[in-house]
C-alpha cells in the first residue's frame, strides 16, 4: 500500500520531476528532485498527507525556509518537503492532518521567483536522486469516466492542462503509455501539445484520448514545459 497525497497548493505546475539535468548537477542530482508550483508569495501551503513535522529549517542556497514532514504507510516511511517558504506555522514534533496549513509560500533560498518546491523522499529508494522520487504517481488517480467506462490506465495522474513543446526532431505517438503500445502517429520538433495526464512516474504524457508520447528517456528530454 502506497501513501496517497493531496496537492499542497492550488497552482500551475511549472517544473516536473527529473527535468533540466544540466542545471541540477550543481546540487548533486541528475535532474529536478521535485515538482514546482507557480504561486504568489503568501499563499497557504498545506500538508500533502497526515504525519509528523520532522524539521522546520533554513537552507541557504537551497531550499530556503522549508518544512519536512514524515509519514508512515505500512512498512514504508515517507518524507514530504515544502521549500522556499516565507514562514512556517508548525513546529518540530507536531502532528498534522492532510490539508493542515504548514506555512506560507515565498522566494527564499535558491529560487528565481515565488513558488513552492514540493518533494517526496522514500528511505532507500532511487539512489541517484538520494531517495527523492516523482510525487505525481502518488496523487489521486483515475477510475471510470462519466459514461461508466473503465479507465485502462487508472494509475495515470490528471494534469492541469499543461502546455508542452516537442524538443526532439521526431517523437512517436502511441496508443498507450509505453513502447509496447502501437505507434499511431508522430510529432515533429516545435509541435505544441496540452498534457492531460501523466503515467509511469511522469515518463509518458497523454495529450488527447488514447494518444501518448514520452516525456524523457535515458536523460534525453523530448518535451519541455511552455
Amino acid at each position: 500500500m502506497a501513501i496517497k497525497l493531496i496537492a499542497p497548493v492550488n497552482g500551475s505546475i511549472t517544473q516536473l520531476f527529473g527535468v533540466d539535468p544540466e542545471f541540477y548537477k550543481r546540487f548533486g542530482f541528475p535532474g529536478h528532485n521535485g515538482i514546482d508550483y507557480a504561486i504568489s508569495s503568501g499563499t497557504s501551503v498545506v500538508a500533502a498527507a497526515g504525519g509528523t513535522v520532522a524539521m522546520v529549517a533554513f537552507e541557504n542556497g537551497g531550499y530556503g525556509n522549508y518544512v519536512k514532514l514524515s509519514h508512515v504507510d505500512g512498512s514504508k516511511k515517507y518524507h514530504t518537503y515544502y521549500a522556499h517558504l516565507s514562514s512556517a506555522s508548525v513546529s518540530a514534533g507536531q502532528k498534522v492532518k492532510a490539508g493542515t496549513v504548514i506555512g506560507l509560500s515565498d522566494n527564499t533560498g535558491a529560487s528565481t521567483g515565488p513558488h513552492l518546491h514540493f518533494g517526496l523522499r522514500i528511505d532507500g529508494e532511487n539512489p541517484p536522486f538520494k531517495g527523492y522520487v516523482d510525487p505525481m504517481p502518488f496523487f489521486s488517480t483515475g477510475g471510470t469516466d462519466s459514461g461508466g467506462v473503465t479507465d485502462p490506465f487508472p494509475d495515470a495522474v490528471t494534469l492541469p492542462n499543461l502546455p508542452f513543446e516537442v524538443t526532439f526532431e521526431t517523437l512517436n505517438v502511441r496508443n498507450g503509455p509505453g513502447v509496447e503500445f502501437s505507434i499511431v502517429g508522430q510529432l515533429t520538433k516545435g509541435t505544441k501539445i496540452t498534457g492531460k495526464r501523466l503515467h509511469s512516474k511522469s515518463v509518458w504524457v497523454e495529450f488527447e484520448p488514447g494518444k501518448w508520447c514520452a516525456l524523457a528517456f535515458d536523460g534525453t528530454m523530448f518535451l519541455k514545459l511552455e
